[in-house]
């Protein structure tokens, strides 16, 4: 039978004086301070655009994802059905691309029926917010 180490020290096991030195500090020992998002430099400014996510596969469910391309930096979205956004209008489009095929039956040249793409199904839509100003009656 092998013997047992000694139990590693937790944190809870130490006094609140190492804890405050050692774990809550804003900079511990020589550890750079972190962002919540990276710093990141850009040669251009993306157009934005208003929309409400209208999510056709999972009403219910956030739709979580991350997109990334040559002008668009690496970040990851989480979007709900039915709340407005300012969203850059390549992600729209992105979005806005994104369908599965409907298949259908029809009779092939040797009679026997065949399997075909009759359309697509949109998966997700953007649709632009109109002003509230331009949507109110003049008084």
């Amino acid at each position: 039978m092998a013997k047992r180490g000694r139990k590693p020290n937790k944190l809870n096991d130490q006094k609140a004086a190492v804890i405050k030195e050692q774990f809550l500090a804003p900079n511990p020992d020589g550890h750079p301070v972190q962002l919540d998002e990276p710093l990141v430099v850009t040669a251009t400014i993306p157009e934005m655009n208003k929309v409400v996510f209208v999510n056709g596969r999972d009403p219910g469910c956030p739709l979580e994802f991350h997109y990334h391309s040559k002008t668009h930096y690496l970040k990851q979205y989480k979007l709900l059905h039915g709340q407005e956004y300012q969203l850059p209008v390549e992600v729209i489009d992105h979005l806005e691309g994104r369908s599965v095929p409907n298949y259908a039956y029809r009779k092939g040249l040797d009679g026997n029926p065949e399997m075909y793409v009759s359309s697509y199904s949109y998966l997700y839509q953007c649709r632009n917010v109109r002003s509230t100003q331009a949507n109110r009656p003049a008084a």
